[in-house]
C-alpha cells in the first residue's frame, strides 16, 4: 500500500477546488470571446477592435505573471488564490452592472486578467505543496479547467446571452468565483514558507524556461484565436449564433477529454514536451481545415483543433513543474508569460486578419503559428525530461 494512500480523498478535494479556482478567474477572458456577436453589436465595434477585449485580459495577465508567480512563493498559494478570486468576482459584477462603453469593458477585463495570472501560478504551486501522488492526473484536471471555462462560455451564448442578456453571463462568472473561494478556504491549507531564497529559484536554466515560453507563445496564439473567433467563424460559415456557441462548447469538451487521456499517462512518461509537440501538430491540421468555408467541415475541423490542439498545457506544465518542484510558481510564472502573450495577441491579430483578408486566411496563419510552436517544443524536449516514476510514486518534496 502506498504510504500516502490515506491522503487520496483529500488530494481529490484539493484538485477539484484548485480546478474550480482556475475556471473562475480565466472564465471572463474566454467569455468575452464567446459573446463577440452580442457585445460588438451593443457597442458597435469592428472585429479587429473587438479582438482587443480578449487581448486586454491576457495582456494584463502577461504583465503580472512573473511578479505574481514569485509573490505566491512568498505569501503562499492559499492567500494569493483567495485574493484573486475576490477581485475577479468584483470585476465581473462591475462589467455586468456598470460597463457603459467598450473601453470600460476592456479596462475591467484587464483587472480580471492581471489577477488571473496570480491565480494560475499559485494553483501550480499549491498542487506541488499538496504532495499529490498522481501529479499528471491532477494537472490534467487543473488544465482541463481552461477548456471547461470555454465550454461554459459557449453554453452561456444560447443559455443566457440570447435569452436574458449578455451581462448576466458575467453575473454567472462572479457567482462561480465566490463558490470557488469557499472551496479553497475549506480544503487548501496554508503552507508556511521555509526558505524564500530557495523557493524563488527554479532549477531549470532561465534560458530554457524562456525558450519554453517562446514555444508555448506560438501555440497559445492559436488558442487565443480559437477561443476568440470559433463562434464568429462558425456564423460566417453558415451556422446559427446558438449553434456556433454550442460548437465552441463541444470543442472544449474534446479538449478536456484529450487532456484527461494524456494526464493519466504522464506520470510514467519521460518526454512530456514530445507529447505536446506532436499533438499540437495534429491540432494545427484541424485549424488549417477550418479555413474551408463550409459549416459541416468547419464543425468537424473545430473538434480536431480543440481535441488535439488544446492538450499541450498539460504535458508542458508537467515537464516544467517536475523539473522545478521547489519553485513551481516562479518557474511557471516565466513560461506562462509566453502563454499570455500568445493568447493576448491571438484574438486581436486574428480580428485584423479577418477584417483585411477573411476567415480563411486567418485560420491558415493561426495553423502556421501552432506548427512553429510545436517545432520549438519538440526541439527542447530533452531539457524538460521528467524522472522515471517508480511503481509507487514518491511524494513531491517541498523545500
Amino acid at each position: 500500500m502506498s504510504p500516502h494512500h490515506g491522503d487520496r480523498p483529500n488530494a481529490k478535494k484539493i484538485t477539484g477546488a484548485l480546478a474550480l479556482a482556475t475556471i473562475s478567474t480565466v472564465f471572463p477572458g474566454f467569455l468575452i470571446g464567446a459573446l463577440s456577436q452580442q457585445v460588438s453589436t451593443e457597442f458597435d465595434v469592428s472585429a479587429s477592435r473587438y479582438g482587443w477585449a480578449t487581448g486586454a485580459f491576457f495582456i494584463a495577465a502577461m504583465t503580472g505573471s512573473i511578479v505574481l508567480g514569485k509573490l505566491g512563493q512568498v505569501i503562499g498559494p492559499r492567500r494569493q488564490i483567495s485574493v484573486t478570486l475576490v477581485v475577479s468576482a468584483c470585476a465581473q459584477l462591475t462589467i455586468a452592472s456598470a460597463a457603459q462603453s467598450f473601453e470600460m469593458v476592456m479596462a475591467i477585463l484587464a483587472v480580471a486578467g492581471f489577477v488571473n495570472a496570480g491565480n494560475q501560478s499559485a494553483v501550480n504551486l499549491a498542487l506541488t505543496q499538496a504532495k499529490i501522488e498522481r501529479l499528471g492526473v491532477a494537472l490534467a484536471v487543473k488544465q482541463s479547467s481552461m477548456p471547461a471555462a470555454s465550454m461554459l462560455a459557449g453554453f452561456a451564448v444560447p443559455g443566457i446571452s440570447l435569452t436574458i442578456g449578455w451581462r448576466w453571463a458575467f453575473v454567472l462568472g462572479a457567482a462561480l468565483a465566490i463558490c470557488s473561494l469557499a472551496a479553497i478556504r475549506r480544503v487548501v491549507k496554508a503552507v508556511p514558507v521555509v526558505s524564500q531564497t530557495n523557493q524563488n529559484k527554479p532549477t531549470s536554466r532561465r534560458a530554457d524556461l524562456l525558450l519554453a515560453g517562446i514555444g508555448v507563445m506560438f501555440i497559445a496564439f492559436s488558442a487565443g484565436a480559437l477561443n476568440g473567433w470559433t463562434v464568429g467563424s462558425g456564423v460566417d460559415a453558415g451556422l446559427g449564433e446558438g449553434s456556433a456557441g454550442l460548437l465552441l462548447s463541444v470543442g472544449a469538451i474534446c479538449g478536456i477529454t484529450g487532456r484527461m487521456i494524456v494526464g493519466f499517462r504522464l506520470d510514467r512518461n519521460r518526454a512530456p514536451f514530445r507529447i505536446a509537440g506532436f499533438l499540437t501538430l495534429a491540432g494545427a491540421l484541424g485549424v488549417a481545415t477550418m479555413s474551408l468555408r463550409d459549416a459541416n467541415i468547419h464543425s468537424l475541423a473545430t473538434i480536431v483543433a480543440f481535441g488535439a490542439g488544446w492538450v499541450w498545457p498539460v504535458p508542458t506544465n508537467f515537464g516544467i513543474i517536475k523539473t522545478n518542484e521547489s519553485a513551481a510558481g516562479a518557474a511557471t510564472g516565466v513560461t506562462q508569460t509566453g502563454v499570455y502573450i500568445g493568447v493576448a495577441t491571438g484574438a486581436p491579430i486574428g480580428g485584423w486578419l479577418i477584417q483585411q483578408f477573411g476567415y480563411d486566411t486567418m485560420w491558415l496563419v493561426v495553423a502556421t503559428s501552432a506548427a512553429i510552436g510545436a517545432s520549438i517544443t519538440l526541439s527542447i524536449n530533452r531539457r524538460f525530461m521528467a524522472r522515471p516514476a517508480a511503481r509507487t510514486l514518491p511524494a513531491i518534496r517541498v523545500t
